[in-house]
């Protein structure tokens, strides 16, 4: 039997949410900026609420639907600051509804498994516009796939070379380890692409569809899932803290 969940947010993200939750589930609602949340979720008896909205609006939605008793599946990262993602995350424990923030590259048949001493990330799309927020929408994507290797090490320098008028951000971690891990982002290509030290991040399956219906069938384990975002975004904060510049 499929259950009743709404989705909040038209961009292209949430277009991508919505062909799959039409076809696991009973979409009751799908909101862009204007909606009746509070009450459609009470009148349509809803179990899950979807949010796709953009990243600085995700606190408010998700502490509403938790208020109301409301499991929630959020889009990362969950809040841009982790003081705010773990009172969520609290919050979802004390009211005993479910939290699960979107970690689609656990999904990937693609899996990491040894580092090298120096190892290379890169990443291309285009970007139209300024966008020098590459932490939260780029980064933010490369600590989730390598995650294994960070959460037990201590960040000993971080460098930054950014060459904004090219759209080349090009950033560097040296890890207590001395494993060193470069990013290089040019978000002014139009081909697509993913590698870690020229190994392509990519998977055949439908990964999307996989994530949600095991989320929706609590085949996740929700507590490593909220550790794991919070994570990195104390990671991203501490990368922001000590960052160098160069120019």
């Amino acid at each position: 039997m499929k259950i009743n969940v709404g989705l909040v947010g038209k961009g292209k993200w949430g277009k991508k949410l919505k062909k799959q939750l039409d076809e696991l589930t009973n979409l009751k609602f799908f909101y862009g900026k204007k909606n009746t949340l509070i009450s459609d979720i009470k009148k349509e008896k809803i179990k899950w609420v979807f949010v796709a909205t953009p990243n600085i609006t995700h606190y408010k939605i998700v502490k509403q639907c938790i208020q109301n008793g409301v499991n929630v599946f959020c889009e990362k990262p969950l809040c841009i600051s982790y003081t705010k993602a773990k009172k969520l995350i609290d919050y979802s424990r004390k009211k005993r509804v479910k939290l699960f923030v979107s970690d689609i590259y656990n999904y990937y048949s693609v899996k990491i498994k040894n580092l090298k001493n120096i190892n290379y990330i890169f990443r291309s799309k285009y970007v139209g516009g300024d966008d020098n927020e590459y932490l939260f929408r780029f980064m933010y994507h490369d600590v989730s796939i390598l995650y294994k290797f960070l959460k037990s090490n201590r960040i000993l320098n971080f460098l930054i070379k950014n060459q904004n008028k090219k759209k080349i951000f090009e950033a560097s971690i040296e890890l207590k380890n001395k494993i060193v891990i470069n990013f290089i982002y040019n978000l002014n290509i139009k081909k697509k692409e993913h590698l870690l030290n020229k190994l392509v991040i990519r998977s055949e399956k439908d990964i999307l569809k996989m994530m949600i219906t095991n989320v929706l069938s609590n085949k996740v384990d929700f507590k490593k899932n909220n550790n794991k975002a919070l994570f990195i975004l104390k990671f991203l904060e501490k990368l922001k803290k000590q960052a160098k510049y160069v120019y």
